[in-house]
């Protein structure tokens, strides 16, 4: 396929459009505008994993759509009164119509079939992220915030699990965010009084995934608590030991006095 021919097309269907516009303005008693935007969009819909196609020629003056072609219908469609006469001009032209019909095939099939690995067959994994967000003066946390970075394609499913059952009524989610690179991003956060001895997880579906990816979070116990926890554990077993070898020095003490008696005979003082 010549792409450099196409977009000689286009452009010589942008100065045929400019022209029958500026016929149109004339013919209505319109003043030709100083200063006006001819636009023209080429679109392809893909749909059934590609096989089956449908090519869009879409005219704009001015920011309106005034005419356009499909491929499903074959001819050009006028989307205002101002696009009819621009619409039954080129469906008039043998040539215009021919060469627009074939556009489907050495325009839409032939570029899917360039970029389907590229496009449609790449996939790229998310990196996921879960971390509480603090809320209210006292510091409390409410919330979790799962994170869902640089994943491809956009089409994407995120939930929230306490303890292996999910939570719909306090999660609430941001809109996907383009990256700018194709990957999205996407912020999930879950509304709930956390719970110390429950488990949260996030997972997430995606079609680079061949499981759902799960990440776990539960409610750590603060540094003061974990201090005094563990001086108290400390303690303890400080203590056990002092016992146990206090008891064995006992133990042992008394076991050698037992020896040290010796039985009196009274026979043998006679």
């Amino acid at each position: 396929m010549d792409l450099q021919l196409i977009h000689r097309c286009q452009i010589c269907c942008a100065l045929m459009v400019i022209l029958t516009v500026l016929r149109t303005d004339v013919t209505y008693c319109r003043d030709i505008p100083k200063d006006f935007v001819v636009e023209v969009k080429s679109e392809c819909h893909y749909s059934n994993g590609g096989r089956d196609v449908r090519f869009l020629e879409r005219y704009f003056y001015n920011m309106e759509e005034f005419v356009y072609f499909d491929s499903q219908v074959g001819w050009y469609i006028a989307k205002t009164e101002f696009g009819k006469p621009t619409a039954d001009s080129w469906n008039n032209n043998t040539a215009i119509i021919e060469q627009e019909r074939n556009l489907e095939e050495r325009f839409c099939r032939y570029n899917y079939g360039v970029f389907d690995a590229l496009i449609v067959q790449r996939r790229v994994k998310p990196d996921v992220t879960v971390s509480p967000m603090k809320t209210g003066s006292s510091g409390e946390q409410h919330r979790l915030a799962c994170y869902v970075n640089g994943f491809y394609p956009s089409a994407i499913k995120v939930k929230w699990l306490r303890n292996q059952v999910e939570e719909t009524s306090s999660v609430v989610s941001t809109e996907l965010l383009q990256n700018g690179d194709w990957t999205s991003q996407i912020l999930v956060i879950l509304e709930t009084e956390l719970q110390r001895g429950d488990t949260y997880t996030c997972e997430v579906e995606h079609s680079s995934l061949k499981e759902p990816l799960k990440v776990d979070w539960e409610l750590q116990t603060s540094k003061s608590a974990k201090n005094k926890q563990l001086t108290g554990i400390v303690g303890f077993v400080l203590g056990a030991v002092f016992i146990i070898v206090g008891l064995i020095i006992f133990l042992k003490n008394n076991k050698g006095a037992s020896r040290l008696q010796i039985p009196v005979n009274e026979g043998l003082l006679n």
